[in-house]
């Protein structure tokens, strides 16, 4: 009797404490979700790396970072250029308005051929009325004569005589006929082109002192 008892009691004590081991496991379930964090610290104790991606170190790494570098450089380039493009535009522009025929003439007008004649042109900037006061103009600048057809027969470079005044002498070798004459001028100012600025009758005999003047507007 006292065996069956102690048995009985030796049972009811083992289920017990299978009860308490089963709700001891179900109540730590929460534990589970978050990870068992004995592999975390073996790894970081042994050297391994926590991330499933591997860090990206030697000449890979390397040449990512030089391309970044390489785009951006270029990038700056690109802008700079685009800047130093669009003031070149600009300054071009400004240029070519600035500089203006003030007048041109030619003496005489009517020349015998194989006389000389004497072409004079003004400049001026901005439409100045005191052409003679804007010493300061410094240009090259070119007469193109050409016959009626438009054929250039000479093209002279003038040389400066007084202030912006510019002049040069053209001996008229040519047949007798009505000349017109071209000018180009530049300088650091500005730069301009002024067609059939000017023109010059030949005649095959006879004197003339008369002069023509021409002024732009």
């Amino acid at each position: 009797m006292k065996k069956a008892t102690l048995f009985l009691i030796c049972m009811a004590f083992l289920a017990t404490i299978v009860a308490l081991a089963s709700y001891a496991s179900a109540g730590c379930s929460s534990c589970e979700k978050e990870g068992d964090w004995t592999k975390s610290a073996n790894n970081f104790i042994e050297g391994k790396p926590t991330s499933d991606v591997p860090a990206e170190f030697g000449p890979k790494a390397v040449r990512k970072t030089e391309s970044q570098f390489e785009n951006k450089t270029k990038t700056t380039e690109e802008t700079a250029q685009s800047s130093a493009n669009a003031a070149a535009s600009s300054a071009s522009q400004s240029q070519t308005a600035e500089l203006i025929l003030r007048s041109i003439n030619a003496t005489p007008a009517l020349v015998n051929s194989s006389s000389a004649v004497k072409i004079t042109a003004v400049f001026a900037l901005n439409g100045s009325e005191q052409a003679e006061d804007q010493t300061e103009i410094r240009l090259t600048a070119t007469a193109s004569i050409k016959d009626s057809t438009g054929k250039e027969v000479e093209k002279l470079s003038l040389i400066k005589t007084s202030g912006n005044e510019y002049s040069k002498d053209w001996n008229a070798s040519v047949p007798a006929g009505i000349y017109s004459v071209d000018i180009a001028a530049s300088s650091l100012q500005g730069a301009g082109n002024f067609n059939n600025a000017l023109q010059i009758e030949v005649v095959g005999s006879g004197n003339t002192t008369t002069n023509a003047t021409t002024t732009a507007a």
